[in-house]
């Protein structure tokens, strides 16, 4: 069954919405939810949990404090524009995935730009920042359907495309980062782990893709007709990726890049020398830290990279928390600065309201 330009809904066809016409709804009581009282609570304990790994861990933090006063801002500067260049690189890689799913499954919209992709990604960074479980990937695909009237389940689909990209990258960089980590003391112990947990992602997410091709012919004869449009929808973006894929994994490594690059001079800023290796293997730690269902990763990614560093880079512990708070600062606190205002504007940028809606009539 091609999906072909067939609207999200078969309006008449006695079925109810399906989760596209119900993802409005869910999102469009996000801005209140953000500063609600569940919110702030998620941040008292998310403190709460960074306070505890402090004082457990005997870090003095006068000492951290004067060594962060210490770094050369104009390291930093750099530190902070080179980590936001990620977001050009993964939105223009998004762009190409949005423009293959398109065409393929013939959707008349035009596809945004990527100074479109690049504030989506960015949106999505802020909200995954600042909610539990990683939502921020379904709401970028969100933005996408609200402001260009595209499907969810396209833009859900590049996005799971997205993912399963970036795990097999950091997989393979891992890997060679592995001859110049195993030498450390204990060094060979740490990158095993880390490298395990990433192959371990890569295999789950290859599964489920492989799972869903297969059984694509049987669901789409099984499934009612307005959720079968919307399953191929789906795997033309989650399978986007082979038709693009010297193009996106270059986007993707220069994506990396730019959070190595982050790193490295966030590292020079505070004084400290390390290798490129270690800086790969932190940069690549934190990433994987972040998939903890926290807000950012909090609390995981603090205290895995800063006990990595500790451990790996012979840092003492109050210079390992200096560099994991100047790092956070960039990566966690910059975009809850830099994403609340854009995410208070983003009705600014929509196309068209939902009130431009006939009543009774379903968003597409």
């Amino acid at each position: 069954m091609a999906a072909g330009n067939e609207p999200d809904a078969v309006p008449g066809s006695g079925h109810e919405p399906g989760p596209e016409i119900a993802a409005p709804a869910r999102f469009d009581s996000l801005r209140r939810r953000v500063i609600s009282l569940p919110a702030l609570v998620s941040f008292l304990i998310a403190g709460g949990f960074l306070l505890f790994l402090v004082t457990r861990f005997d870090v003095d933090l006068g000492v951290t404090w004067e060594q962060v006063r210490g770094a050369n801002p104009w390291l930093l500067a750099a530190a902070f524009a080179v980590h936001y260049t990620t977001f050009i690189f993964r939105g223009a890689r998004w762009r190409l995935l949005l423009a293959h799913s398109a065409s393929t499954s013939g959707e008349a919209e035009p596809v945004p730009g990527i100074l479109f992709c690049s504030r989506a990604v960015l949106l999505g960074w802020f909200i995954n920042s600042i909610g539990w479980l990683r939502l921020g990937d379904a709401y970028r695909a969100y933005l996408y359907r609200e402001e260009h009237n595209a499907a969810f389940s396209g833009a859900i689909g590049t996005v799971l495309a997205e993912r399963v990209l970036d795990v097999v990258l950091v997989a393979l960089m891992l890997l060679a980062a592995a001859p110049f980590l195993i030498t450390h003391s204990g060094g060979g112990a740490a990158w095993a782990w880390v490298t395990l947990t990433a192959v371990l992602l890569v295999l789950m997410l290859v599964i489920v893709l492989v799972l869903l091709l297969r059984l694509r012919t049987l669901l789409l004869r099984w499934l009612p007709e307005w959720l079968a449009s919307r399953y191929e929808r789906f795997l033309y973006g989650a399978t986007a990726v082979r038709y693009k894929l010297p193009q996106t994994t270059l986007l993707g490594l220069l994506g990396w890049a730019a959070e190595m690059g982050r790193m490295y001079l966030v590292a020079m800023a505070l004084g400290f020398d390390l290798s490129v290796a270690m800086v790969v293997f932190l940069t690549l730690a934190n990433s994987l830290l972040s998939l903890v269902p926290t807000p950012g990763g909090i609390g995981a990614v603090e205290s895995g990279v800063a006990g990595l560093a500790v451990r790996l880079a012979t840092l003492g512990k109050e210079a390992a928390t200096a560099l994991v708070l100047v790092d956070r600062f960039i990566t966690y606190i910059s975009v809850i600065i830099v994403g609340a205002p854009l995410f208070a504007v983003r009705p600014l940028f929509r196309r068209r309201s939902h009130t431009d809606v006939p009543q009774g009539t379903p968003s597409p």
